[in-house]
């Protein structure tokens, strides 16, 4: 049955979609586009099937409308941008029309959002963490494990060693247990995404975790743990050389200054 479109009127909060009536009646708005591309007009004559056509298209123009608004803020994967229109409760026919669009005129391109993803990422996370947020993504398996193989080892390695770094600086100044700073620093790594190998080999590299008995702590008073630490050794080692030699060696790695700790041992060896 045909309808005669009796009104055409541009759309008071946006100008571009105009208000369609119908025998008197409104009964759709639509894009101007369509008013000019279906050469729609005041007197024209439209069944329901040609209706539904327009109102199709103007549903698809719509989606494609907004999902090129959310590229402009910021690339996204193909899923994001699907999950999207399903929330506007746009119809499935009309999203895979969109998404042949975007993927078309390369709007959308799942390839390069994981490189441009990994590149900015890699900077702040381990490859662990990175495939875990990509997958949320929705990218395809296989594409990330592709991205996430050609990653560059040394660069992962070196900013996993400043992220260490930092936290270990953070940490020293209100955690002096050795065994606890290890353990903050090395669930911060692996938060993080990186593998146990590079977190293990990083921290035995900043703390030097050796068998220290009872002496737990990192920093501390210069005099009270070098006297500490001698006593310790003096059980096994009775040679003053190879003593004075592991205790320097010792306090080195604790972060003492040399001429600190040469003025201490000076004034425990000759205490003895």
């Amino acid at each position: 049955m045909e309808k005669l479109i009796t009104k055409i009127e541009v759309g008071k909060k946006n100008k571009n979609r105009v208000n369609i009536y119908l025998d008197e009646q409104f009964a759709f708005a639509c894009s101007t586009d369509l008013v000019y591309y279906y050469k729609l007009a005041k007197g024209t004559r439209i069944d329901e099937e040609f209706l539904d056509e327009i109102v199709k298209e103007d549903n698809y123009l719509k989606g494609k409308n907004y999902a090129l608004k959310l590229l402009e803020k910021g690339y996204k994967s193909e899923k994001e941008i699907y999950d999207k229109l399903i929330s506007k409760e746009y119809n499935e026919k009309s999203i895979a029309k969109i998404m042949s669009f975007l993927r078309e005129y390369e709007f959308v391109d799942d390839k390069r959002y994981c490189k441009l993803f990994v590149n900015e990422r890699l900077y702040s996370y381990g490859r662990n963490k990175i495939k875990y947020l990509l997958m949320k993504k929705g990218i395809n398996n296989e594409i990330i494990e592709y991205t996430i193989n050609n990653i560059d080892e040394n660069i992962e390695k070196e900013v996993a060693v400043k992220l260490a770094e930092k936290k270990y600086n953070s940490l020293i100044t209100s955690e002096k247990n050795y065994k606890k700073l290890y353990k903050k620093i090395g669930d911060y790594l692996l938060n993080r995404g990186y593998n146990y190998d590079i977190v293990s080999g990083i921290l035995n590299n900043i703390i030097r975790i050796e068998d220290t008995n009872n002496d737990n702590t990192i920093g501390g008073d210069l005099q009270e743990v070098a006297e500490k630490r001698y006593r310790i050794i003096c059980k096994s080692e009775k040679d003053p050389i190879k003593i004075y030699r592991k205790l320097s060696a010792y306090l080195m790695r604790r972060g003492y200054h040399w001429e600190d700790i040469k003025n201490t041992l000076k004034g425990i060896v000759e205490n003895e």
